[in-house]
């Protein structure tokens, strides 16, 4: 493998975290009150892809006011969408 190549190869994988998945793209602070909401995102996704309910879930995770709720409710992942246009 050459050096183009590897350089091609690392720059795929900036993108992705270490599991593999590529990273999500949620604001860091609630829009609206400024909350820092970025870091519960992973838990919340993982939780309701194994089929609990949102309402539940952001009441354990904290989430109180109704614009961060909102934020986690109204979120659309377009990461691989936008991916396609990526500059190479």
């Amino acid at each position: 493998m050459n050096l183009q190549n590897q350089t091609f190869q690392s720059q795929e994988q900036k993108g992705k975290n270490p599991t593999g998945r590529k990273k999500m793209i949620i604001p860091i602070r609630c829009m609206s009150c400024g909350r820092p909401i970025a870091h519960l995102w992973e838990q919340f996704k993982a939780r309701r892809e194994k089929g609990e309910e949102p309402k539940e879930i952001m009441d354990d995770l904290g989430l109180n006011r109704y614009c961060c709720r909102a934020q986690f409710m109204g979120h659309i992942d377009l990461i691989d969408e936008v991916a396609k246009f990526k500059k190479a």
